[in-house]
């Protein structure tokens, strides 16, 4: 070949050489740009936000009204969790957080170049995966979306959706969606089921030191189980702390005290508290239909609920000869209608325990009779008014009734409010007759009393005794309303809702009063229950219901000594108490003095100590007036009678007559009887 020809064969090549690389530079420019959109496409597109907010992995918890834990119930996962926003994080578990994991969180895009290259030279020297250098983006990523650890494919997908991640959220919803979601041990997710387990206290109040425990954890929830390995999370722990001191987020007198703290790790137990009153909150909550729930914070008071147990545990234990085994109490707050404590029985766990006698079918013996009193004062009856105790005979489709009071006895003509106060049969009776038995079950269905349903022929005039079967939670609504003076409210189970984000939830609720009696009625009543002087003929001076304070109560026991009751409240809180046997047998003749009365006596003194301040003396309506009056005769005292005690009216219903009982009469002085008129013989004049 010639040189010429050598020359255009090069030159040629040249050409083709070049034109290769323009096609290459060309091919890769708009690989470039296709990248390049793409990425951006990718940036851009939403998130899958269902995967980033869990729904199906949020448990629920149920909380006391000071945000103590009750019950945990588990989501479908079997995991607990509870979601709370940022704001309602202590900053110090932030702190804690970065210091453990991600010390460049607020500055870097989703990745941490200095920590990947770290990382990838250790794993290169070792031959293996020993360093990840993830940041606390791509953690959330794998969390969230699923994706397996431990391969460079799933670490490179990981660090792909950081980026996104990183792109789409500030820093602060980063934080909070992993603070959500990371792995705190022992089927635990999220910080706000981490703090509640292992402290028993929401995420918003973790000390410095409890922060960096808590932030040890997910680093690795198996090595660093505190109930398994308490010393070497401990150890992490100091670590931690050591990182927060150096990264300026604590002071050095608070790296000292946080070194020093002691962590009170609650033992490892399935939380399950107030039981029977957890299981109602689920049951409404279902009837309801409201999901996504992640916590639920009640108006129970846990510490009283533990108080009041041990009282009723002790006191039934105490009756166990005379044939008592269960017990149970509700307390409700008045100003709220919020269940302070609900102990369905002695021993949730044990035999029976799990019956709910709060809820359960009893009858109420006496304690319906307040309200055959109340409507009768509310028909034209004053508490000064004579009432027959004497026999009776009924007759009835069954036959003729005879009743009978507690002792057997009768007493004559008695004062209404005596006859009330000693919880006679036979007056409250007489009074029913007058009033009307579809009254006063018309009253009482007014009242609350949902479970009487049948219609009056069905209970006659035993009803007031307490022949139909009520539940102790109908007694204390009821009940609450006369301390309020005659407006009955629904109670109140929960006071707040949160979804799966930490938003409140509309809870539908029934808010609406229901006026039963009258706020004259209503004092007149419960002045009544509260004056151990109007009890005493029955249950003596020294009875377990005579406190040293505002307090109106009443006791019952059913037919066979079957149910034992005493209900009461102050102008704060409302007590029902029940004793008996779930298998209805009887007891030996335990009444509501000597079975509920102590219980309630205890539980009473127990509030006093508890809400000091929250007890004072009941209110007197503006229509109502005091007036002495003759207990003899319940009329106006006249010039003879030797005996005065005060009693109230209310306006326009006070007594108009004198006194007859008490006046002078002439005597024979030889028979000691009224003497004839124009007796001969010496007389004398004597008071009767």
């Amino acid at each position: 070949m010639t040189r010429n020809a050598l020359r255009v064969t090069r030159n040629g090549a040249h050409m083709v050489i070049k034109k290769n690389r323009k096609i290459i530079k060309i091919t890769l420019v708009i690989c470039f740009i296709l990248l390049s959109v793409f990425f951006i496409i990718f940036l851009l597109i939403p998130l899958p936000s269902v995967s980033l907010y869990p729904q199906k992995m949020v448990s629920c918890n149920i909380l006391d009204r000071k945000g103590t834990l009750l019950r945990t119930v588990l989501s479908s996962k079997y995991s607990t969790a509870s979601w709370v926003n940022l704001d309602r994080i202590s900053p110090h578990m932030v702190d804690a957080t970065v210091a453990a994991e991600d010390k460049r969180f607020y500055s870097h895009f989703g990745i941490d170049i200095l920590a990947t290259a770290r990382a990838f030279v250790q794993d290169v020297r070792e031959g293996r995966i020993v360093s990840g250098g993830s940041t606390i983006t791509q953690q959330l990523a794998g969390l969230a979306y699923d994706i397996p650890r431990g391969s460079l494919k799933c670490k490179m997908l990981e660090a792909i959706y950081a980026v996104k991640i990183d792109f789409k959220y500030s820093k602060n919803e980063i934080m909070e969606l992993y603070l959500n979601r990371a792995p705190y041990g022992n089927q635990t997710y999220g910080i706000e089921g981490a703090s509640l387990l292992y402290f028993g206290k929401p995420a918003e109040q973790l000390s410095i030191a409890e922060a960096a425990f808590l932030a040890s954890i997910p680093r690795s929830p198996t090595i660093y189980d505190p109930y398994r390995n308490f010393e070497e999370t401990k150890k992490e722990q100091s670590l931690i702390l050591k990182r927060m001191y150096r990264n300026g987020r604590i002071s050095e007198r608070e790296y000292k005290q946080a070194g020093e703290e002691p962590l009170l790790v609650i033992p490892l137990s399935d939380t399950f508290l107030a039981p029977h009153f957890c299981d109602l909150i689920q049951k409404d909550i279902s009837m309801k239909k409201i999901s996504g729930i992640s916590q639920i914070r009640t108006g129970l008071d846990l510490y009283l609920q533990k108080e009041v147990e041990k009282i009723l545990k002790n006191t039934v234990a105490s009756l166990k000869d005379r044939g008592v085994t269960n017990g149970a109490v509700l307390i409700v707050d008045n100003n709220t209608g919020d269940i302070l404590v609900m102990a369905g029985s002695v021993d949730f766990f044990s035999g029976e325990g799990q019956v709910n006698a709060c809820t359960a079918l009893r009858q109420p013996g006496s304690t319906l009779k307040p309200f055959t009193y109340g409507l009768a004062l509310e028909h034209g009856f004053k508490a000064s008014d004579l009432i027959a105790d004497l026999p009776m005979n009924i007759p009835t489709k069954k036959g003729i009734y005879i009743p009978r009071n507690y002792d057997n006895r009768f007493h004559g003509p008695v004062r209404f409010r005596q006859a009330l106060g000693c919880s006679y049969n036979i007056p409250a009776i007489e009074i029913e007759q007058q009033v009307g038995v579809e009254g006063l079950l018309r009253k009482l269905h007014e009242a609350g009393f949902d479970s009487l349903t049948k219609d009056p022929d069905y209970y006659g005039v035993a009803l007031t005794l307490g022949d139909g079967e009520v539940t102790l939670m109908e007694l204390v609504r009821a009940y609450s309303g006369l301390a309020r003076g005659g407006t009955v409210r629904p109670l109140n189970f929960i006071k707040e809702l949160r979804d799966d984000k930490g938003n409140k939830i509309y809870f539908p609720s029934e808010n609406t009063e229901k006026r039963i009696f009258s706020p004259e009625t209503s004092f007149i009543l419960t002045d009544i229950m509260s004056d151990n002087k109007a009890r005493v003929p029955a249950f003596g001076r020294e009875n377990p219901l005579n406190l040293p304070f505002s307090c109106a109560s009443k006791t019952g026991t059913s037919r066979g000594f079957r149910d034992n009751w005493t209900i009461g409240y102050t102008p704060s809180f409302t007590v029902g108490v029940w004793a008996g046997n779930f298998n209805a047998d009887p007891m030996e003749e335990v009444s509501g003095i000597t079975g509920t009365g102590p219980i309630f006596r205890d539980i009473m003194y127990l509030l006093n100590k508890e809400y000091p301040g929250r007890e004072r003396k009941f209110t007197v309506p503006e229509k109502i007036i005091s007036l002495n009056i003759c207990p003899s005769s319940g009329d106006i005292p006249g010039p003879y009678c030797t005996e005065r005690v005060k009693e109230y009216f209310v306006k326009g219903t006070v007594p108009d007559r004198v006194c007859k009982v008490h006046r002078m009469v002439k005597i024979d002085r030889r028979t000691n009887s009224p003497a004839s008129s124009g007796c001969p013989h010496e007389y004398i004049f004597k008071k009767i």
